[in-house]
């Protein structure tokens, strides 16, 4: 572990939110929490990196986060009216909608998250990245509107502070994590107190993927949906003094 490393940290939330799951075109489910891939757009609306092109920024070992809940996980249903976008006669895609026959659609339930909101913890190589980042956090501004998936679910953000972490390796001790928790860090169930008063969500999520959206690797973390914390034993993680929070990068 680099025993260096900074993090930028801010706070972001909004009424809904959907995150896909990148094997879908349309998936009427969403992810508890924002995926790494979906932090990377974030960032990249933020500092104003193309949607084309911003992944070439975010290769594999180049930024390390952490997700925070901040606010219950909750879940809304909203049916939404899907159109046929196969035939090209646009005059006919956009029928009116009782024009059925020529224009069909069909109404799908989609799941979205109710008013959520999480704690973003951001370290990447390039110190300028990561200081522009900041940099605009700080003063509240984004170059391109910041979501939290879909375009429509429109987010807002708070900036926390940027602050040094501190590496603890060969540990022994159950700790308290303010982030979630990659599974694969965690030897056993044993490994972890589970709180009958908390709720417990194993979720998995991408996490890179190429410039050309080639999703390259996932992982399954395990989640407190009310934004507890999680009491767990692993080998290595990060502290950030200044705050009193311990957290899992990856």
């Amino acid at each position: 572990m680099d025993k260096t490393m900074n993090v930028s940290v801010f706070d972001i939330f909004a009424d809904l939110g959907h995150f896909k799951a990148p094997y879908t075109t349309t998936s009427p489910i969403s992810l508890p929490v924002p995926s790494k891939t979906a932090v990377y757009g974030i960032i990249g609306a933020i500092i104003g990196l193309d949607k084309k092109e911003y992944l070439s920024s975010f290769q594999v070992d180049d930024c390390k986060i952490a997700i925070g809940v901040n606010r219950p996980i909750r879940k809304i249903y909203i049916s939404e009216n899907l159109i046929n976008t196969k035939n090209v006669n646009k005059s006919v895609m956009f029928a009116r909608l009782n024009s059925r026959k020529k224009a069909p659609r069909t109404q799908v339930k989609i799941e979205f998250l109710r008013e959520p909101g999480y704690r973003i913890y951001i370290n990447h190589k390039d110190e300028n990245l990561l200081r522009k980042l900041d940099g605009l956090l700080e003063e509240h501004k984004s170059v391109y509107t910041v979501s939290l998936g879909l375009s429509e679910c429109l987010a807002n953000f708070e900036y926390s502070g940027f602050y040094k972490l501190e590496s603890v390796e060969n540990n022994c001790e159950f700790v308290s994590f303010d982030s979630i928790v990659p599974l694969e860090a965690i030897p056993s169930t044993a490994d972890v107190i589970f709180d009958d008063n908390r709720y417990y969500i194993r979720a998995h999520i991408p996490l890179e993927m190429k410039p050309d959206r080639e999703l390259l690797k996932t992982g399954d973390f395990l989640i407190e949906a009310n934004g507890e914390t999680i009491k767990a034993k692993v080998n290595a993680y990060y502290k950030i003094c200044e705050l009193g929070k311990n957290i899992m990068l990856f």
